[in-house]
């Protein structure tokens, strides 16, 4: 056993964050500060009697941005002054909903109808049980971060910790986006199917059929699966897959093959660099897929675009978009979004639907700055509440005034991030209508919101369940698929979404 890992064994690690801390020692970037005292987090080297801090698996982000894990609040530079931090509030006055639960939470993303998975584990999606590796231990009880020494756990009612994560843990990467969770999945037999993929790729033309029922294949649902299926098949016939399904197919049915084949990370970035590499940006890709993403899917993102491109991905935006949008991608990329697990505080949440409507209706010209910072630094459930308080308090929808006061991407941004915020099956159901219905018809930013649904079993029924109910025509969307598409590429996305021909 390779002793550097001895402590992630059977304990499926934290999304790029430091190991568990060992038994009755506070674990590092979990600090408690004293009472009374402004939180620092660690910065440079520990505290005495502290262990060392430990480098992440997966951060290769740029200096001056926190590693994942450790909660250090970087002050954003953006013109006009720094933001405020998020998560640093006052204690709430009287008559401003003290001691009273606020209402309904939103399910942390992709958790619909069930509730949210334990720190350090997968949701419980269908491809989990067909890959759980048989050989792995139990797990150890989980950790207990920011404990004092000789505490044993945490009180039952625990005061948020300053800073963007309230001191709660991490959400995890999603499947596919940390290297470590590698380690969790169990490999599978792929002998016959790389030779049924050669087969259907050799000699003269293609059996398109053939690569749709291998790469739609129940067996591959896990990303870590499809990435053994390309490796096997790269290494078995010294060739390249990708470049292979280049080469034989064409159109709609080649790009939704290899963003399939490429796995999610590696296509976010690939959709990001075709966005950002031509004559106008796809503002519709950017927000795909930035906005509304954990801290550790953007610190993932940003280290796998800076890997293939060799320079940040913000680099790149600035020289595409205005400067107020810029301002709100450089929050985004920040990745100091509240984590899913940070709680909904209703004094919090009272001052800044005060702040939005003096940065909006209460102003002569909106101050969409303050906006962004409200809504990028805020979870689900937190922009969930704000909607509704603001509804509440000015008896009119946050909705409405973001598309009273706004214009342009800058608008299409906060209302993206606010619909998905309220009902994400809803946003995500007409993300998938938008582009069929559109004329001409917009095929890869379909194919690119389909690929991305297929990896996510849980979040992918329901935005089914809800194209169904919210469509323009009320109809299934394999119905719709099967109406507006044909041959191969219909098949496909058949596929993709889960249905039978």
């Amino acid at each position: 056993m390779n002793p550097p890992n001895q402590q992630y064994y059977g304990q499926y690690p934290p999304a790029g964050g430091p190991p568990p801390a060992q038994p009755g020692q506070p674990h590092p970037g979990y600090q408690q500060p004293p009472q009374g005292a402004p939180y620092y987090p660690p910065g440079g080297s520990p505290a005495p009697g502290q262990p060392p801090h430990q480098q992440p698996p997966y951060y290769n982000g740029p200096q001056g941005q926190p590693p994942v894990g450790q909660y250090q609040y970087q002050p954003q530079q953006y013109p006009g002054g720094p933001p405020q931090a998020s998560g640093q509030y006052p204690q709430s006055q009287p008559g401003q909903y003290q001691n009273q639960p606020y209402p309904t939470q939103q399910p942390p993303q992709g958790q619909y109808g069930q509730p949210p998975a334990p720190y350090g584990q997968y949701p419980p999606n269908s491809y989990q049980a067909a890959n759980v590796n048989p050989q792995a231990p139990a797990p150890y009880p989980p950790q207990q971060y920011g404990v004092p020494p000789g505490a044993s756990q945490w009180p039952q009612a625990q005061q948020p910790v300053q800073g963007y994560g309230y001191g709660v843990p991490p959400t995890p990467a999603s499947p596919g986006y940390d290297i470590a969770q590698r380690a969790y999945y169990a490999p599978v037999d792929t002998s016959s199917d790389v030779e049924a993929l050669r087969k259907a790729m050799k000699g003269m033309g293609c059996d398109e059929t053939a690569l749709i029922r291998v790469l739609t294949s129940s067996k591959y649902d896990n990303p870590w699966a499809m990435a053994q299926l390309v490796g096997d098949y790269n290494r078995r016939f010294l060739r390249d897959l990708a470049k292979d399904i280049e080469s034989e197919t064409r159109g709609d049915v080649e790009t939704a093959l290899l963003a399939l084949i490429r796995g999610p990370l590696e296509h976010d970035v690939r959709v990001l660099i075709k966005a950002l590499d031509r004559a106008g940006t796809d503002e519709d890709a950017l927000m795909d897929v930035l906005l509304c993403r954990s801290n550790a899917d953007i610190r993932a993102i940003t280290a796998e675009y800076r890997r293939i491109k060799g320079h940040d991905l913000l680099v790149d935006i600035k020289d595409d978009v205005d400067d107020t949008l810029f301002r709100l991608y450089s929050m985004v990329l920040a990745a100091t979004r509240a984590e899913d697990a940070a709680p909904v505080i209703a004094a919090d949440i009272d001052r800044h639907v005060t702040e939005l409507q003096r940065a909006t209706e209460g102003t002569i010209g909106a101050n969409a700055i303050s906006v962004a910072q409200i809504f990028t630094s805020s979870n689900a459930a937190q922009l969930h509440a704000l909607s509704e308080a603001y509804q509440r308090k000015y008896h009119r929808s946050l909705e409405e005034v973001i598309e009273k006061e706004f214009r342009g991407d800058m608008e299409d941004a906060l209302l993206y991030m606010l619909e998905n915020a309220v009902n994400r099956a809803r946003s995500d159901a007409k993300r998938l209508e938008k582009p069929l219905y559109r004329t001409p018809r917009k095929d890869r930013l379909f194919i690119n919101r389909v690929v991305s649904l297929y990896w996510d079993r849980n979040r992918l029924d329901a935005a089914k369940a809800a194209y169904q109910k919210y469509s323009d025509f009320r109809t299934p969307l394999r119905s719709a698929i099967k109406a507006l598409l044909s041959g191969d590429y219909e098949d496909l996305m058949i596929a993709l979404i889960r249905e039978r021909k």
